[in-house]
């Protein structure tokens, strides 16, 4: 098995000369042609694409920092990355699996098909690229493992964390992209004693045989483990509705409110006369002095008062019918 191991690991491998026999029985051909053909088709999809700018953002990451992270472990990790990745692309699995499906026949009862020979090195082949991804997740939790321990510290917050997202999503993008050629595999592995096998042209050697199956990689946790439990996080209150809940809060002091004492009816006549009205300003104003509350003009203000009382002075010596009208006229629009 470690021969075999060296012997799919090999990126020197060289592909088998392309002879095609007579078979009279291709009913299987179809079903590779299909598999294949679906299989190069889901590569044009989006998370392919995304794989490849993102493998590219972190080769241009790599060289940024080659110079002043050497020497962490990390880094090496992401190097170690790098090298996979490139290795990926020197695989060029896509042009190897489109030059054998040109050369299947589809749809043919009889035909000439490829030999063995070429069939096996199209699963090597898928085999390499399984493999590669599987070192390209090794990779990513090895320099993720790092990185983490670096940000808990506050070390490069910035660029760590690009470097994060970056080994993530090619984390997540290789394990689909693994499955889906541990699929292809699985498919392709029965239909291989199909194929015509040529005696004198033999690919793999004495000692090597193919796995007849490749596991799939689980995506997700297995629905049988329990959730995790996290604790729930503290409820987080800001000045604004601290302030909002406490204004809620207050709903103030209840005073008890006297009652307006009830007005105090005046006859006006009273005041018929410049002495009655002279009498009735004295007993009044010693009243506001002493109980201000009980006195008939409590609701006249004091300026108010005391400028009728001028008023009315002055008046009465002149004319004290006239002086004598106005100040009736005030008690009576202040009472």
């Amino acid at each position: 098995m470690a021969e075999f191991s060296c012997f799919w690991n090999d990126f020197q491998l060289k592909r088998p000369p392309l002879v095609t026999l007579q078979v009279e029985d291709t009913a299987f051909a179809n079903t590779v042609f299909v598999l294949i053909n679906r299989y190069l088709q889901q590569l044009s999809e989006p998370d392919a694409e995304d794989f490849d700018q993102t493998a590219a953002l972190i080769g241009r990451l790599m060289a940024r920092r080659k110079n002043s992270f050497r020497n962490m472990p990390g880094f090496r990790s992401v190097c170690k990355l790098n090298t996979a990745l490139c290795r990926l692309l020197r695989l060029d699995l896509p042009r190897e699996l489109e030059h054998f499906r040109g050369v299947v026949c589809d749809g043919e009862l009889a035909g000439a098909m490829p030999t063995r020979s070429s069939f096996e090195y199209i699963l090597v082949r898928l085999l390499c690229f399984y493999h590669l991804h599987a070192r390209i997740r090794e990779c990513c939790v090895s320099a993720a493992r790092y990185f983490t321990h670096l940000l808990r510290n506050n070390f490069f917050m910035e660029t760590l964390t690009l470097n994060l997202a970056a080994i993530a999503k090619i984390n997540k993008l290789s394990k689909l992209q693994a499955n889906r050629s541990a699929s292809l595999y699985n498919k392709l592995r029965p239909h291989c004693v199909n194929f015509p096998q040529v005696e004198s042209h033999k690919f793999l050697p004495e000692n090597c045989q193919l796995p007849a199956q490749l596991q799939r990689v689980q995506l997700q946790a297995e629905a049988s483990a329990p959730a995790p439990v996290l604790p729930k996080p503290p409820t987080i209150v800001t000045k604004a509705e601290k302030a909002r809940l406490e204004a809620k809060a207050d709903v103030g002091t209840v005073l008890a409110r006297k009652e307006p004492p009830a007005k105090m009816e005046f006859n006006m006549d009273t005041l018929r006369t410049v002495k009655d009205v002279k009498r009735f300003i004295a007993r009044e104003t010693t009243a506001r002095d002493k109980t201000p509350t009980s006195c008939i003009t409590r609701d006249i203000p004091k300026h108010a008062w005391l400028s009728a009382q001028t008023l009315f002075q002055r008046r009465a010596n002149k004319d004290p019918e006239k002086a004598l009208s106005i100040f009736r006229k005030f008690i009576v629009s202040k009472l």
